[in-house]
Parts: structure tokens; C-alpha cells; sequence
């Protein structure tokens, strides 16, 4: 029996690209129709990558770009602003009533901002002092930052995919929100592990795993070669992912001398098989919003090392799995715990993910609206 009421939320987001953000959406959506709801989605962007559940509405917002005229911006707000208040009243024509509207990611949030609606909350990924550089850059660009982000969210709704993030936003960003409150990602576990028994062809037969962005500022694999050069394993390192700093990485393993140990696997579509025959997996992050890959690693039984960074795997690890956790960016702790679990693996429990259920967590959203 679906809860009742009926309740019809809008998603709106950047674009429905293979990434993170973008799949807590795809999951959402799929978890408010699975549980009787209407959910409707709205891109800025036409590229999708996700195969949706035809029970979800997609829409373009089909928006006005400035081009390379930055002083164009605000006419080019104020036009999309437009298009999305018409384009919201064709969707509520079609669908009946919008009960709740969750932004994610800036250019979508820049056009939202700008509207004055009580069922509009923004939902933040990351950790944006460091995503935008703030708490090292110098004076001019830290507060040039800051100012774009406190116009964007100052007053507003948030909602932060981790505790860590709103703490984030309010202590290293200057932000002021309205209200905020703290809703982790949902996962589908029965996808997951419906997923993970498909047959795959596996890069090695005894292997560690890292499943990334190829991006140093943030994912660290450059932390994560050095540690495992460090923890003289026998066996693989495997990098899952793609990304601008893939050649650095290649160099890197030439200089670690780990050509013979480390492979490169690609981006794949469906990880998660080869996430179920890992010895353990490794984030080695110098910080994330959430780390969507540590949940899905231990709702499949399997060990997880990352470093506490900010802002989201000690808001995991610490109920979950605790022994996961090493300080961040200590290369040595890294190693020796990567020694540790496989010299002796730890057991996850079976009930470590429970708590981000797409159920539980729908749930969650659906109380932000206002009878």
C-alpha cells in the first residue's frame, strides 16, 4: 500500500550524467514511485545517462545560455527563472500539485535561488569550501567565493547529504541558511545486489579496490599508490574510474614502481561485481560530500578502508564500521591498515547499511512537507 497521501516531489538538477549526485537522484525518484508517490525530474542540461524508470517523468528545461558574456548572467537568470515557473506549471497541469521541490548542484540552483517558494529546498553533495577552494585560497578569491555562494544559499532551505557538509557551508562559507537539516543518500539494495551477481570479467584474481573520479585534489590516489607501495601486498590494486588527472596517475605508478601491481580498469557501468570480489575497497579522499561507494562496498559484505576527511565517511564508517576509518592524508596509517585486513579480514555486518534504505530515506523526505 503506498503512503497516503499521494505526493507528487520534483527533482531538479544540472544534468542526469553518470556521477553521484545525479544517481542519488535517479534513486530517489525510482524510490518515491515504488512507494506510491509521483516523482518528476527536471534537467538543465540534455544528457542522460541513466536508464530511468518509465514511471518517472523527465523534462528539459530547455534553458538560455549567456555565452562567454558573464555580464549577461543576470538577464539569463531571470529568463530561466521564467521558463522554469512555466515549465513547472505544465508539469503540475499534467501531474497535479508539486508538494515538494529538491534542488542539487549549481546551475540549477542558481535559477532556484531566485524564486520564492516555501516547497524549495537545496540539497548540497559537498563539502564547497573545498570543492571551490576557499579555505586556502587568499583573501580576493575567498571572498569572491563565498560571496557567490551566500548569494546563492543565504535564507534558504538545506539540506545536506551529511552533517559534515551543512557544518561546511555554515563555518568555512559564511552561508546563513534559513533552515537546514541533515538527510543522507538513499541506496537500492536489492538493485545492488541483484547487480553484483551479474557475470563479469574480473581485472585480477586477488585485489584491493579504488573506485573514483580520477581527481588528486580530491580522491588522493596519489595518497592511496603511495600507501600501497608502502604495504608491499601480494596482490592487485585496481582503480576503477575516469578523469583529467589519469596521466598523472599513470605517472605516478611508474614512479612507485607499481607497474606490474596496478591496473587501470576504466569507468564501468555496472561496478559492483567487481566491488563484491574485492579483498577490501580503499577511499583515500581528501574530502567528500557523503562517499557513496563506501555503503555500496559494505551493503555487499565487503571491508572498507577510507581516511576521515570531510565530510561524510566518518558519518558512515563510525556506526558501521568503525575499524574502517585512518586519519586523513597519513599514508603510513593507510598502509598499515590496508595490511591489517589482509592479513586478518573483518566481517561487516549485515544490518551496517540498513539506515540508508531508499525507503528510510524517502521517508525522511517526505517530512520536509508542509500539510
Amino acid at each position: 500500500m503506498p503512503d497516503a497521501p499521494v505526493r507528487h516531489v520534483l527533482l531538479a538538477i544540472d544534468s542526469l550524467t553518470g556521477r553521484g549526485a545525479e544517481k542519488v537522484v535517479v534513486n530517489l525518484a525510482e524510490a518515491l514511485v515504488n512507494m506510491g508517490h509521483k516523482a518528476s525530474i527536471v534537467i538543465f542540461e540534455d544528457v542522460v545517462e541513466f536508464k530511468l524508470d518509465p514511471r518517472v517523468a523527465l523534462y528539459r528545461l530547455e534553458p538560455q545560455l549567456r555565452g562567454k558574456w558573464r555580464f549577461l548572467s543576470g538577464l539569463t537568470d531571470l529568463e530561466n527563472r521564467r521558463r522554469f515557473k512555466a515549465l513547472l506549471a505544465r508539469i503540475e497541469a499534467k501531474d497535479g500539485r508539486v508538494d515538494l521541490i529538491l534542488s542539487a548542484l549549481p546551475r540549477i540552483d542558481r535559477i532556484l535561488t531566485g524564486l520564492r517558494d516555501a516547497r524549495i529546498h537545496h540539497v548540497i553533495h559537498n563539502a564547497l569550501s573545498l570543492q571551490n577552494g576557499i579555505r586556502h585560497a587568499g583573501w580576493r578569491k575567498r571572498f569572491s567565493r563565498t560571496r557567490h555562494l551566500k548569494r546563492d544559499y543565504d535564507r534558504r532551505q538545506i539540506i545536506g547529504v551529511s552533517a559534515g557538509v551543512i557544518e561546511d557551508l555554515i563555518e568555512h562559507c559564511r552561508v546563513r541558511p534559513r533552515a537546514t537539516r541533515t538527510i543522507y543518500n538513499p541506496f537500492n539494495f536489492d538493485e545492488i545486489r541483484t547487480l553484483a551477481a551479474q557475470p563479469a570479467e574480473l581485472p585480477a584474481t586477488d585485489y584491493i579496490l579504488h573506485v573514483g573520479a580520477f581527481t588528486l585534489k580530491q580522491k588522493r590516489q596519489d595518497l592511496l599508490l603511495e600507501a600501497f607501495a608502502q604495504a608491499d601486498l601480494p596482490c592487485k590494486l585496481v582503480l576503477l574510474g575516469k578523469g583529467k588527472d589519469e596521466a598523472k596517475i599513470r605517472a605516478l605508478i611508474e614512479r612507485f614502481g607499481l607497474q606490474d601491481k596496478v591496473i587501470l580498469g576504466g569507468f564501468l557501468a555496472n561496478p559492483y561485481p567487481v566491488i563484491r570480489q574485492a579483498r577490501m575497497l580503499v577511499l583515500s579522499s581528501n574530502y567528500e560530500g557523503f562517499g557513496n561507494v563506501l555503503v555500496e562496498a559494505l551493503a555487499l559484505g565487503v571491508p572498507t578502508i577510507a581516511t576521515d576527511c570531510p565530510s561524510g565517511p566518518a558519518e558512515i564508517l563510525s556506526q558501521s564500521f568503525p575499524e574502517g576509518l585512518v586519519p586523513s592524508g597519513d599514508a603510513a596509517a593507510l598502509a598499515e591498515r590496508m595490511r591489517q585486513f589482509h592479513d586478518s579480514p573483518p566481517t561487516v555486518r549485515a544490518d551496517a547499511t540498513e539506515r540508508f534504505s531508499a525507503p528510510h530515506i524517502t521517508r525522511e523526505y517526505l517530512t520536509l512537507i508542509r500539510s
